[in-house]
């Protein structure tokens, strides 16, 4: 039987087979990379003060909608946290509010302020908050 491939077929497999093998490289470098980051996952002390401020009404509509949805037990913040529930509208919804924020922050590192001088004049973060702790002031008004 004849080969029926002609010399442009072979070449668009081989760039394609060259391209999916690079894809697998980076899926496996992406891995390695999550692998290596830290837990971000909340404390049970840090969730009850966001559900705080939820509930005195300091933060945006979207997240006062994801906790409504979490009391209803529809979610958990563990999954949101998590990112588990990264797929859910709602929750892209509510923290894709705090990304022209992420900007602002992202645009004076790369001025070179740095990251203690940011969080320090960040104008919404709570006075007594603890340095040790991951700053809760995007649930603040003025970041959204």
């Amino acid at each position: 039987m004849r080969d029926w491939k002609t010399q442009r077929i072979r070449e668009a497999e081989a760039a394609l087979d060259e391209a999916v093998a690079e894809a697998e490289r980076v899926a496996a470098r992406a891995d390695e990379m999550n692998d290596e980051l830290p837990a971000a996952e909340l404390s049970e002390e840090q969730t009850e003060r966001i559900e705080q401020l939820v509930r005195r009404g300091e933060a945006p509509q979207e997240i006062a909608e994801l906790q409504r949805r979490i009391d209803e037990g529809e979610l958990s913040w563990r999954e949101v946290t998590s990112g588990r529930a990264v797929s859910d509208e709602g929750v892209r919804r509510a923290f894709e509010a705090g990304v022209p924020a992420m900007r602002r922050v992202r645009e004076m590192l790369d001025e070179g302020h740095e990251t203690g001088e940011i969080i320090a004049n960040d104008p919404n973060r709570a006075p007594e908050q603890d340095d040790e702790e991951p700053p809760d002031s995007f649930l603040r008004g003025g970041n959204w």
